[in-house]
C-alpha cells in the first residue's frame, strides 16, 4: 500500500471512530433511576435493621438469655430481611430502566440475598427444632454464620448506595461548573 492511500485510510479509521463516540450515535444508556436509588436507600435501612438484630443475636449465644428472647430476636431478623428482599423484587423489576451501574448493582446483589436468605431459612428450622439448645456449638454456628451473610449484604448494599449518592454530586458539580463541551475539545 502507497503512503498516500495508507495515509487516507487511517484518516478515514479514525474518522468511523470518532463517530462512535460522539454522543449522538453512542448506544443510548439509561441515566439513573430515582426510584432504583430510593429503593436501594430502603434496602439498606432494612439491611442495616437486620444486621444489628443478628449482631444482637450472634451475642445472645454467648450469654444465658432465654429461648423466647432468641425467638424474638430470630422474628425481627425474619421480618427485616423479608422487608429488604420485598424492595429489591421492585427494584429488580425496574432493572431495564436503571443505568449500567444500578443494573450491576441489582446483579451483584441478588445472588447474596439468596444466599442470606436460604441460611435465614435453615437458620430458622434448625431453631424450631432444636429450640433449647441455643447455648451448643451447631445453633452458635448458625446465628455467626447468619450474622456474616447479612453483614456482607449490609456492606454491599452501603457502598452501592454511596457510589450512586458519589455520582449523583459529581453530576451536581459538573452542572455548576462552566466545563467545556467535548464537541468544543476536539481541535
Amino acid at each position: 500500500m502507497s503512503y498516500p492511500l495508507l495515509k487516507t485510510a487511517a484518516r478515514a479509521a479514525a474518522f468511523v471512530g470518532l463517530l462512535l463516540l460522539s454522543p449522538g450515535l453512542a448506544p443510548a444508556q439509561n441515566a439513573d433511576s430515582s426510584d432504583i436509588n430510593q429503593l436501594l436507600n430502603e434496602i439498606k435501612t432494612h439491611a442495616v435493621l437486620a444486621e444489628d438484630d443478628a449482631q444482637t443475636l450472634d451475642a445472645y449465644t454467648r450469654s444465658n438469655t432465654s429461648t423466647e428472647s432468641h425467638a424474638d430476636r430470630l422474628r425481627q431478623v425474619k421480618v427485616h430481611t423479608n422487608d429488604l428482599i420485598e424492595d429489591f423484587n421492585r427494584m429488580k423489576e425496574l432493572r431495564p430502566f436503571g443505568s449500567p451501574w444500578q443494573q450491576e448493582a441489582i446483579d451483584r446483589i441478588q445472588p447474596l440475598l439468596q444466599q442470606m436468605s436460604s441460611h435465614l431459612r435453615a437458620t430458622l428450622n434448625y431453631y424450631k427444632e432444636n429450640r433449647h439448645l441455643v447455648q451448643m456449638p451447631p445453633y452458635r454456628s448458625y446465628i455467626k454464620s447468619n450474622r456474616q451473610y447479612i453483614t456482607r449484604a449490609t456492606r454491599l448494599i452501603s457502598d452501592f448506595v454511596a457510589y450512586g449518592q458519589a455520582r449523583a454530586d459529581m453530576d451536581a458539580l459538573g452542572k455548576s461548573l462552566p466545563l467545556p463541551t467535548p464537541a468544543t475539545e476536539i481541535p
